[in-house]
């Protein structure tokens, strides 16, 4: 482990490389009785997020769980031909797969936030009071994440516009879209 430590310390391989072969080196010296597999993978976040540190979240455990019976095959053959540029290729492979779900999700994320923030507050309150007239402007503004003072000035423009009316007493009225 020491050597294999001292390796890493001093190699010229580009990230990718270094950590995918410490991965295997790990993998062969197998320091315990259980759980190298898993040390050997956080061991390659790990030197992968020294590089780049965005890399540290990437769900590679999981892409490699998925190929689980691949790995542990290319894995053994990397050991009996003496030769791991094919375990190489398979977890670059996996980490190439786990960024494209990662960026899958960030767009897919970037997309939902940008429609929900369209949306503007007076619509916002409108859609709320159309499904629930009963509401309290507390109770809307708690609904659509606003301070109460943003929903009443909204609320009062609303009204100036003919958008929103309210009908009967402060206790058992509601309101009405236009």
């Amino acid at each position: 482990m020491d050597d294999l430590l001292n390796w890493l310390k001093n190699t010229d391989a580009h990230p990718l490389i270094a950590s995918a072969a410490f991965h295997y080196d790990f993998e062969f010296i197998h320091p315990f009785s259980d759980g190298n597999g898993r040390m050997g993978r956080l061991w390659q976040t790990l030197i992968l997020s020294h590089w780049q540190p965005m890399l540290a979240y990437l769900p590679v455990e999981t892409v490699i769980k998925h190929r689980q019976q691949k790995y542990y095959q290319l894995l053994g053959e990397a050991d009996q031909n003496t030769d791991c540029s094919t375990f190489i290729e398979f977890l670059l492979a996996a980490l190439e797969s786990s960024l494209e779900e990662a960026i899958a999700s960030e767009e897919k994320t970037r997309v939902e936030m940008r429609v929900e923030t369209r949306v503007k507050t007076p619509e916002k309150i409108l859609a709320v009071l159309q499904s629930h007239p009963e509401y309290t402007l507390v109770e809307v503004a708690e609904h659509i994440g606003r301070s109460v003072s943003t929903v009443e000035r909204a609320v009062a423009k609303l009204k100036q516009q003919g958008k929103l009316t309210y009908h009967g007493s402060k206790k058992e009225g509601y309101w009405q879209v236009a």
